[in-house]
């Protein structure tokens, strides 16, 4: 089992300062097309929806198809669920707030799917995942900020 949990702080000094509101629309909007979010996903897709807090979306990662069930926790917490690929597990997006501060936290606990065989350790895939996941707090944020400037800039 490979688990990390990762935690940034929203608005370090020097950046434009982003709501609870602001970053939840972004991580929504990175739910249903994790491409500009993430630059290890080359395709994300919704293929099923069950209800309007919970779909299913597929998506391309690093050469893989992945099936993951979504369920959105209002303004709070996102969770993915892996249902089909090579790497199963659950992901988790959380905004947090202590002290005033907001934070926003990545977590996953995965496997590799029984019978399957990766290129890579666990060891050595759980240190890219780290890497990566890190990569996609930071760029989520940054798209969040640069989706807002833009649409300042239109206005």
């Amino acid at each position: 089992m490979i688990f990390s949990e990762m935690k940034l702080p929203a608005n370090p000094p020097g950046l434009a300062l982003l709501t609870r509101d602001q970053i939840w629309e972004g991580l929504e909007q990175k739910a249903l097309d994790a491409v500009p979010y993430v630059a290890a996903i080359a395709e994300c897709r919704e293929i099923a929806r069950q209800s309007d807090t919970v779909f299913d979306r597929e998506l391309q990662l690093g050469g893989a198809r992945y099936v993951e069930r979504v369920w959105l926790e209002a303004s709070n917490r996102i969770v993915f669920a892996r249902l089909d690929g090579p790497v199963l597990g659950t992901i988790t997006n959380e905004i947090l707030e202590e002290g005033g501060e907001l934070s926003l936290r990545f977590q996953f606990a995965l496997v590799i799917r029984p019978g399957d065989t990766l290129p890579v350790t666990e060891q050595e895939l759980s240190a890219q995942m780290v890497s990566a996941y890190q990569a996609a707090v930071e760029s989520t944020l940054a798209a969040v900020r640069t989706r807002l400037a833009t649409a300042e800039a239109t206005r």
